[in-house]
């Protein structure tokens, strides 16, 4: 079944989010925050894993990245704040084409997929939305751009509470 069809909007959460994500994009996530060149969210990953498995934070750091993401998506509860951290590093990595091209479709400004610090962000309409995401799916694959959507709405449900609107 399609992400969108099996999403509640008035109750999504990005836990709830990442509990319906296939076995594949929870890897992609997960292993995209250790490609993070500032590296905020591998030292938030790595804290977690040494105190879920009870290890010294330095023994993790000294691991494979494939099997810190391992231990990630088996050995941690995901909560809001582990799957908001996530799912932004899916997006400013691997998918940033797509969070850069929507943020241009609907004329905010931004910089690597980051809105610029002096915009005014005001929530988009559902018509601006609409056109957004019609463009969006000409460029990337539609369960791609369904999970961005989501993941929007998850995190920020006050700027982004239009996007279920604007899919109807």
């Amino acid at each position: 079944m399609p992400l969108l069809e099996q999403i509640d909007w008035s109750s999504l959460s990005p836990a709830k989010l990442w509990k319906q994500l296939d076995v594949e994009t929870r890897e992609a996530a997960a292993r995209s925050i250790y490609s993070d060149p500032q590296g905020n969210s591998k030292a938030e990953a790595d804290a977690l894993i040494a105190q879920a498995m009870r290890f010294r934070p330095s023994a993790i750091r000294k691991l494979p990245t494939e099997r810190r993401v391992q231990y990630l998506l088996k050995s941690i509860p995901i909560d809001d704040g582990l799957a908001s951290t996530m799912l932004m590093a899916l997006h400013l990595g691997p998918r940033a084409a797509l969070l850069e091209g929507f943020l241009d479709n609907l004329g905010i400004p931004q910089e690597g997929g980051l809105i610029d610090d002096g915009y005014d962000m005001q929530p988009p309409t559902a018509e601006a939305l609409k056109t957004a995401i019609e463009k969006s799916r000409e460029a990337h694959a539609d369960d791609e751009v369904d999970l961005y959507l989501a993941a929007l709405v998850a995190l920020d449900s006050e700027t982004w509470g239009a996007i279920p609107e604007a899919l109807a």
